[in-house]
């Protein structure tokens, strides 16, 4: 192979693809965690802040955190927990307050689901075009949410 030119939203999809195809498959969930979040961050950075997913979505969190607490959080808290789950399963915090992270516990098909989404957020924002893998992946997302809301058999 030799050497080539790729934009970072061709990157970002191809990503967002392998981390879905992996999703649909329930296979190697923690590398489509990985590879969502990286495919979020990348496609976020061609979005104004305001509206990319991660601003939102850490935003979000900090009014849910005010509501059910009665208090305001700091922006780092809300910040820190919507990226929990792509930051444990890809660092270490040794020596952090005498906490050891070798294991942790989290739902992988849940958490990268909910990464998926919010990379396809700032990829429908992009108007960027579908992959057979997306159009696939909303088929098995929307036939799923039927099932749950008793629209199908």
């Amino acid at each position: 192979m030799s050497a080539a030119t790729y934009t970072k939203i061709q990157i970002a999809c191809e990503y967002l693809d392998l981390a879905m195809n992996l999703f649909l498959d329930d296979n190697n969930l923690f590398c489509a965690i990985h590879l969502a979040a990286a495919a979020e961050e990348l496609l976020g950075q061609h979005l104004p802040e305001e509206i990319n997913s991660h601003t939102r979505s850490w935003k979000a969190q900090k009014a849910l955190e005010c509501i059910e607490r009665g208090t305001e959080i700091a922006d780092k808290k809300a910040k820190e927990f919507i990226n929990w789950p792509k930051n444990a399963v890809k660092h270490m915090n040794r020596g952090n307050g005498g906490n050891d992270d070798t294991q942790i516990t989290i739902d992988p098909a849940e958490e990268a689901e909910w990464l998926i989404e919010r990379a396809l957020s700032n990829f429908y924002k992009l108007g960027l075009s579908k992959s057979p893998t997306l159009w696939k992946y909303e088929e098995q997302v929307t036939q799923r949410l039927q099932k749950q809301h008793g629209l199908l058999p």
